[in-house]
């Protein structure tokens, strides 16, 4: 009987970090671009694209853990992780901050049913939300504003 011995490959991005597994029963057709790093029989290369990685190849938020160098796989460092992490950690702040913005902008208009003190003030709010990406700590360590009361009122025109 004969053994079959399955190949595994990796594909990296621009910057190194692996963003494919491939091996056995998945292997690309097509290899240009891939990197060749292991051999051997059994799950752990025949279903290499869910097995090889024990710890699967991306963290739980969709980062790649690891690089490829020098034809090697290996684990990327906790600072190369978190410099993945904060152009995601600026997305969802901006997306909060946007939403923040968006459920007070009725609030604006010249017919709202608010104070002009509460459109004065809610006008400072929105202000604040709209300059927070540019303050330092942006996004992790800034301070959120928190919205005004509102006083319902009738609105004056101004």
């Amino acid at each position: 009987m004969d053994i079959i011995r399955s190949k595994v490959y990796v594909r990296a991005d621009e910057r190194g970090r692996i963003v494919r597994c491939e091996g056995g029963y998945t292997t690309p057709p097509d290899l240009s671009g891939w990197t060749e790093i292991d051999e051997g029989v059994g799950d752990h290369f025949n279903l290499a694209q869910s097995q090889y990685f024990p710890d699967g190849l991306y963290t739980n938020d969709g980062i790649p853990r690891y690089k490829l160098v020098d034809g090697a796989t290996v684990d990327r460092t906790p600072e190369e992780l978190e410099a993945d992490r904060a152009p995601l950690r600026a997305a969802e702040a901006r997306r909060k901050r946007d939403k923040l913005l968006a459920e007070t902008d009725w609030t604006q208009t010249l017919d709202a049913p608010v104070t002009n003190e509460s459109k004065i003030a809610l006008r400072a709010y929105r202000q604040e939300l709209r300059d927070l990406p540019q303050k330092e700590g942006w996004p992790a360590s800034v301070a959120w504003p928190e919205i005004p009361k509102i006083i319902k009122g009738v609105p004056d025109g101004t």
